[in-house]
């Protein structure tokens, strides 16, 4: 997968027509929430009993869709505007809040805990969504689009299920989390932290707490005040949503899928394009940039030869809930992107 050098922010967009988002400063205009009500929320029932919860709207003139992975604490819910600019663009859309977060079924006692027993069950409750939801519906074009977390999802899902998707997007993939030490030493003290272990309830991770609306002059995750705002008035009107820190066990499974997301990028299924955000603190570019570099190597023989990574240079981790220059410079890449490996009908 050729590098890619960090595109000019005031570049026109590559595709043959201008596309048109929308702008932080109408974040929660009438024609948004008219479009909302259009949309199909609902859930599937996993083999335990657990609700795993999905919204999705069916575009009229397309046969192309795009599937939304989300990110740690996240739900459909703050994709709202992200969900509208995509219908805009001519895609069906879906989108999941993974197991213990969101509107779904949470795992813990203390619905704030971030927690999951192994990794690989998020991912099987992405194969049941797709098998039971979105396979059914019979597009001819099927994207994936993920976010931190859900991009490790959605890489090992695609490792598994390499003829699901024509192309992936993984924004700020968590290929690596960034951590204060190095990584043994923080997985060897998460193990012997984990209350799980002896069988009791899951705790919290040193420091970790429930949730709490932080101000935005402390936020590490978007420039953009009138899109954290919302996503703070979010999860403010709809306190079931919100969730706090991970767990010891969390940490551990999330380090290890981590690590295991890299070596599956490197060889991928279908066309694969990371978004890395210039100004993450959160996950680490520098895994990223492993998977691309290795990738570089294999792609250069192989069928996925247009495959790339990407940098946005004055993002932050969230780059899809950024201003609008660096937003939008995502979004056209990701769109260009996908157009390109589009199917001729």
């Amino acid at each position: 997968m050729p590098r890619i050098a960090p595109r000019d922010p005031k570049a026109e967009p590559s595709a043959d027509h201008v596309r048109t988002f929308s702008s932080a400063a109408q974040i929660n205009r009438q024609e948004l929430q008219v479009f909302w009500q259009q949309v199909t929320q609902s859930s599937l029932l996993t083999t335990n009993k657990l609700h795993i919860a999905y919204c999705f709207i069916k575009h009229p003139d397309t046969t192309r869709a795009i599937v939304i992975s989300n990110g740690r604490i996240e739900s459909y819910l703050k994709y709202k505007e992200l969900i509208f600019d995509l219908y805009q663009q001519g895609y069906s859309v879906y989108a999941i809040d993974h197991r213990g977060q969101g509107l779904s079924s949470r795992l813990t006692l203390n619905p704030h805990q971030g927690h999951i027993d192994k990794f690989s069950t998020y991912i099987n409750d992405f194969s049941l969504f797709i098998d039971q939801v979105i396979l059914p519906q019979q597009h001819n074009t099927l994207f994936l689009l993920g976010h931190s977390m859900g991009s490790t999802i959605g890489t090992l899902y695609m490792q598994q299920k390499p003829n699901t998707f024509n192309a992936a997007a993984f924004v700020a993939p968590m290929y690596g989390i960034k951590l204060p030490i190095s990584r043994p030493f923080i997985r060897w003290l998460a193990e012997k932290l984990d209350n799980r272990c002896k069988r009791r309830e899951p705790n919290y991770i040193l420091g970790g707490k429930n949730y709490e609306a932080g101000s935005f002059n402390k936020n590490q995750l978007t420039h953009c005040l009138e899109r954290y705002e919302a996503t703070l008035q979010c999860y403010q009107a709809m306190p079931q949503i919100q969730l706090g820190s991970p767990t010891n066990h969390w940490l551990i499974e999330a380090i290890d899928a981590a690590e295991e997301a890299v070596l599956a990028a490197q060889t991928p299924p279908a066309p694969l394009l990371i978004v890395q955000a210039g100004r993450d603190t959160i996950v680490d570019n520098r895994s990223q940039n492993r998977a691309a570099g290795i990738l570089s190597k294999v792609c250069r023989s192989s069928a996925h030869q247009q495959s790339q990574l990407i940098s946005i240079p004055d993002a932050r981790h969230e780059v899809l809930m950024e201003k609008d220059t660096p937003r939008n410079l995502a979004l056209n890449s990701i769109l260009d992107f996908f157009e390109q490996h589009t199917p001729l009908s």
